[in-house]
């Protein structure tokens, strides 16, 4: 089962993924969190719930919390017990340096650049 949890304070961008997954029948769960305190938070409840994401989006730039600030929290407190979890960095940058630094993280699986399409999540999916 693909559950995916988006972080991003984008609205048009959380419009046009809500859109696509939505719309896409190899997701079976989904939410979108506008910035890294909420995600936490819901991690935590899914977590206690028995119902994690098996794939998370985030963006890099977002207020009070940045990507690579959730990053280091989520590593902290989710990521030895959730390794199956694939967490990508979603972002509009093309940064060299930007893609590096995600990388640098152990959790994070791949840096992909946005929008994200149902080409690319179909990708990702068949991976999993």
């Amino acid at each position: 089962m693909t559950r995916v949890l988006v972080i991003d304070d984008d609205e048009i961008n959380n419009f046009t993924v809500d859109a696509i997954l939505s719309r896409t029948d190899f997701i079976h769960e989904y939410e979108i969190k506008d910035g890294g305190w909420s995600a936490l938070e819901y991690l935590q409840q899914t977590e206690d719930s028995g119902t994690y994401p098996t794939l998370i989006f985030v963006d890099i730039n977002m207020p009070e919390m940045d990507g690579y600030e959730f990053l280091e929290r989520y590593e902290h407190k989710f990521w030895s017990k959730h390794k199956d979890t694939r967490v990508y960095m979603l972002s509009s940058s093309i940064s060299e340096a930007d893609k590096e630094k995600a990388l640098s993280y152990d959790c994070i699986y791949e840096y992909i650049t946005k929008p994200l399409s149902r080409t690319k999540l179909s990708k990702i999916v068949s991976e999993e």
